[in-house]
């Protein structure tokens, strides 16, 4: 069970779970894994809170090589943490100049049931449904594209391969009602933390070649070590 807290509703019980991978009955166990992507060439790293808390050390998995992780700040409200590690990565995010729309159609990067299911990075697409989450939270977004325990922290971007949100959690025994956090959020954390956001200048939509690209060297498996 990946529950981090039961919230009690007029009609049934709702509870609203995390993403993460390997974690049970709320306990943080030492092989708890998520994801992570890359916001700038300087190594630094976005993924949530919940993945990296607990952990003593956390390392990342980036075309097949493993880095150390230093964790920089966390926003336990937001649920978010910035890490670094010693590597300049391929590819990273650009943020998202434009506002989330309903019905606008997003992608979702990372790492479902963690490396157990296979080490090639999932994607899978949907669209915004709704712009507030769960308890009318205004720093995120409700998407219906599905996600797993293991996508915690993973990118959710639009055509062009810009960062829309964050995926974060998801209702249990609800379809297609997951949580993303809004990278406008995510891009006042980091300046809040003396990293600059960058925001796309593109108003054209990528193909789908450069799309899987920016995905695939742009995002990572995060684990503690």
């Amino acid at each position: 069970e990946f529950s981090t807290n039961i919230i009690s509703a007029p009609i049934e019980c709702i509870k609203l779970i995390d993403t993460r991978e390997g974690v049970e009955s709320g306990e943080e166990k030492s092989r708890s894994s998520g994801t992570a992507f890359f916001v700038s060439n300087k190594g630094y790293l976005l993924t949530n809170n919940h993945v990296v808390k607990g952990c003593s050390l956390s390392k990342i998995s980036y075309f097949n090589k493993e880095y150390d992780a230093k964790l920089i700040a966390t926003d336990k409200t937001l649920d978010l943490a910035l890490l670094k590690v010693k590597v300049k990565p391929k590819s990273y995010f650009a943020f998202s100049k434009d506002e989330p729309k309903k019905l606008q159609k997003i992608y979702v990067a990372g790492y479902p049931l963690g490396k157990g299911l296979s080490d090639d990075l999932k994607i899978t697409t949907g669209i915004i449904s709704a712009l507030k989450g769960f308890e009318d939270n205004s720093n995120e977004i409700q998407v219906d594209a599905a996600i797993n325990p293991g996508n915690s922290g993973g990118p959710i971007v639009n055509e062009n391969g810009e960062l829309v949100a964050i995926a974060v959690s998801g209702m249990k025994k609800a379809e297609n009602i997951n949580f993303g956090i809004k990278s406008s959020a995510a891009a006042n954390f980091l300046k809040s933390n003396k990293v600059k956001p960058n925001k796309s200048l593109m108003s054209f939509s990528s193909d789908t070649d450069d799309l899987l690209e920016i995905l695939e060297e742009g995002t990572v498996y995060i684990f503690c070590d």
